[in-house]
């Protein structure tokens, strides 16, 4: 009876210690395996450089992203002046900078259209003062006033290349404009005196 009970413990305490072997095994190789993951799911160490797609049309643009592993997205459309309809004037990240695979490259293209802006009522219905603050708030550029004889500051016409506009007209965005301003110097009207008739004319 003692002999079997003997011959019991080293079992016993060598099954411990396999046991734990085991789970120490399990342990290592399941953070092994984790970091494996994160390093892949992560893209460590393998960085992409974001090519210069700018001044390319939009659509070779999404081709050669999409052959570097990334997104191309149209984002935006904006004018640009001498620039064609279609290509791509700006982008998000810029050129060179390194991202992750799959990563997305925000394109603004080129609208190709110019703007528009509808020009206020303004010409012999304004002040010098509230036609320049209006039209600087528009968007337009405003060069050396034009003069004319008439009410001082008081705007009489708005001239587009030299040719005088209308209220609501349609103008290029950023356009330059002409105000012909009154200096100030009216002519009064000529009257007529009449003429003293001697009484021996009667």
């Amino acid at each position: 009876m003692n002999e079997k009970k003997t011959t019991r413990k080293p079992m016993r305490r060598s099954v411990f210690w396999l046991n734990i072997l085991a789970m120490v095994i399990v342990a290592i190789v399941a953070v092994f395996l984790t970091f494996k993951w994160l390093d892949i799911y992560t893209q460590h160490g393998k960085a992409i450089l974001v090519p210069d797609v700018t001044q390319i049309d939009e659509h070779e643009a999404l081709h050669l992203l999409d052959t570097r592993d990334l997104n191309g997205i149209s984002a935006d459309r904006s004018f640009a002046k001498g620039v064609p309809e279609g290509i791509v004037i700006d982008q998000r990240p810029k050129a060179n900078a390194k991202v992750k695979r799959g990563h997305n490259v925000y394109l603004t293209v080129s609208s190709g259209n110019e703007p528009l802006v509808r020009l206020p009522d303004l010409a012999d219905n304004s002040s010098y003062r509230q036609a320049v603050s209006r039209l600087r708030a528009a968007g337009f550029i405003l060069t050396k006033n034009d003069s004319i004889r008439g009410q001082a500051d008081w705007v009489y016409k708005i001239l587009y290349n030299g040719t005088e506009t209308y209220a609501g007209q349609m103008i290029p965005e950023g356009s330059t404009l002409t105000l012909v301003v009154g200096d100030g110097y009216i002519v009064e009207e000529e009257v007529e005196t009449p003429t003293e008739v001697e009484d021996e004319w009667f």
